[in-house]
């Protein structure tokens, strides 16, 4: 495990200097800053949707290395990814398809959590950025019988709740706050892990809410998680290990190494992160679920 200064644990905790994947990870990373611009941008061999989610994610990738290892050649094009997704951020105050235009809360989520794991890293990030998003994420929902759309005007969805409650929690609401209560309640933790209605994105959005925000609505979630997302990889065959992307909502899309990712991920977020409420009172978070 490798902790950084914000309490975050990686995963693993794989590097390109440590652990038994440490030339793949070394090759990745390096390959990640050849796709990168001048002005930080690494997703231009992506299609046209993808590249900001591709863009998002990479972030990710380059701050949480930088974090883990503090190798000094990874500080520049870290922070030119943050100062890339700072630039790129619209006049709504999210992200989406392109540059400066418009905003949806998907794409939003991958660079409010790029941005955050590069301000843990002791990067620079300009906070007026986080409170464009806290004013975009007003206008697709948040209201305390509300949950959170993809974009303005549509309806909330529980995937974009339980995404939009992350970046909530990142940004600085309190865990007692009845909107958090509330739309984790209502939104997320009422759909318990189904192999039969499998939604990997979904999963792994909630999963992390869920984690943070811990007591009954985070056991019931992690009893059903930890049984139901193993007892789906594939046992046998030259897939052996991954998760299939057939039936999955998006899996035709993201393909296998999508669903395996995703799957990972949240069977993971023991190890990846410490719990952003874990200092408060468990007697008083229980009581807060009733």
């Amino acid at each position: 495990r490798h902790r950084d200064g914000d309490d975050r644990v990686y995963g693993c905790g794989n590097t390109h200097l440590s652990g038994p994947y440490a030339h793949e990870v070394f090759k990745a990373v390096h390959w990640l800053i050849d796709q990168q611009n001048r002005v930080g941008f690494m997703a231009e061999r992506a299609n046209d949707h993808e590249k900001m989610y591709a863009q998002g994610l990479a972030t990710i990738a380059l701050c949480e290395l930088y974090a883990m290892t503090r190798e000094y050649w990874l500080r520049q094009p870290a922070q030119l990814a943050c100062d890339f997704a700072v630039d790129a951020q619209s006049p709504q105050g999210g992200w989406r398809y392109q540059p400066k235009f418009d905003s949806d809360t998907s794409v939003t989520g991958w660079f409010v959590m790029g941005l955050k794991s590069g301000e843990a890293a002791g990067l620079n990030v300009e906070r007026y950025v986080f409170m464009n998003v806290e004013k975009y994420l007003d206008t697709v929902g948040g209201g305390y019988d509300e949950g959170y759309a993809y974009q303005v005007g549509e309806e909330a969805t529980r995937s974009m709740t339980a995404e939009a409650l992350l970046c909530r929690q990142y940004l600085g609401w309190q865990r007692n706050r009845p909107e958090m209560t509330h739309g984790l309640g209502s939104f997320v933790a009422k759909d318990p892990i189904d192999r039969r209605d499998s939604d990997v994105y979904y999963w792994y959005y909630a999963t992390q809410t869920l984690h943070h925000y811990g007591g009954p609505l985070w056991e019931k979630w992690n009893e059903k998680m930890r049984v139901e997302l193993p007892a789906m990889q594939e046992k046998n065959g030259a897939e052996q290990g991954s998760w299939s992307p057939m039936n999955d909502a998006w899996g035709t899309y993201g393909g296998r190494l999508y669903t395996t990712s995703f799957s990972l991920y949240s069977l993971e977020v023991y190890y990846r992160h410490m719990p952003l409420y874990a200092d408060q009172a468990p007697k008083a978070a229980e009581e807060d679920d009733e």
